[in-house]
């Protein structure tokens, strides 16, 4: 029996998804419903993605029996509310990233799923990129050694882009591109925590970060250090230096099963 999933908005990352999604064969995911703020907007995205249902709102999407995991495609000040409402309806949750604006709210959502007994899931969609495999099959087989540096980069220019420079739409470069550089490290680094953080940047008058410029020290000395701007375009490569070898990941990678990609298959949507 296919997955049912359930869109939540009709923005155009969840128009991206919906695309993506449909790649698959029907007999394992179909997509059964879509839920906007507006009923006009949720009919339109129904209408061009061929899915039967359309709602209003977020709660009636939530209240559908026949859908099985929710893609939550909201901006992300609104993802703690939205997926505690999906959560708390015991549907499984692909929430888009960044997961939360802070630690407080990453732990309630996670505390809901636990509770709730529901799959919960960041949608970090680099982690899946060949290039991300390749490289986690490398490091398992010790091909590089001890690896001691990682370092990374993701600069493109954002300024015109309201959501990525007002404070109350979530703006800010470390919660929009840093963090595909922070996953990468936590990749390369099987998911340990750091033992120190430093960092440093510069803030836009809006009050939220331009350019941040991040250090990371983790056990046995070894170091990460990454850029990421939403005002200027960087090189958006990145390094992981071992005792054995490197692997370079350059700006123009690209697979025939990912397509063109910026920075370590790094797309913007």
């Amino acid at each position: 029996m296919a997955t049912r999933w359930g869109i939540c908005s009709a923005g155009k990352i969840s128009n991206d998804f919906t695309v993506a999604l449909k790649t698959l064969p029907a007999e394992e995911h179909q997509v059964v419903a879509v839920a906007a703020r507006k009923v006009e907007d949720a009919q339109e995205f129904a209408g061009k993605h061929n899915i039967p249902r359309s709602y209003g709102s977020y709660e009636a999407l939530a209240r559908d029996p026949d859908v099985d995991v929710v893609y939550i495609g909201v901006i992300h000040p609104h993802h703690l509310k939205t997926c505690l409402l999906f959560t708390n309806a015991k549907k499984n949750v692909l929430c888009e990233k960044p997961l939360a604006m802070n630690t407080r709210e990453v732990k309630e959502i996670l505390d809901s799923a636990k509770r709730n007994k529901v799959f919960l899931m960041e949608a970090v969609w680099t982690r899946f990129f060949p290039v991300s495999v390749e490289i986690r099959r490398l490091l398992a087989q010790g091909q590089l050694g001890e690896v001691k540096m990682v370092r990374s980069e993701f600069g493109v220019p954002l300024m015109h882009v309201p959501r990525a420079v007002q404070k109350e739409l979530g703006g800010g470069s470390l919660l929009d591109v840093g963090i595909y550089c922070l996953q990468f490290t936590c990749m390369v680094y099987n998911g340990e925590k750091p033992e120190s953080i430093q960092a440093t940047g510069v803030c836009l008058e809006t009050g939220v970060d331009e350019t941040v410029v991040v250090s990371l020290k983790f056990s046995g000395n070894r170091l990460a250090v990454f850029t990421c701007s939403s005002g200027v375009q960087l090189p958006n490569e990145a390094v992981i230096a071992g005792t054995k070898g490197t692997i370079k990941v350059s700006a123009k990678l690209s697979t025939k099963s990912v397509g063109d990609s910026e920075g370590l298959g790094w797309k913007r949507l």
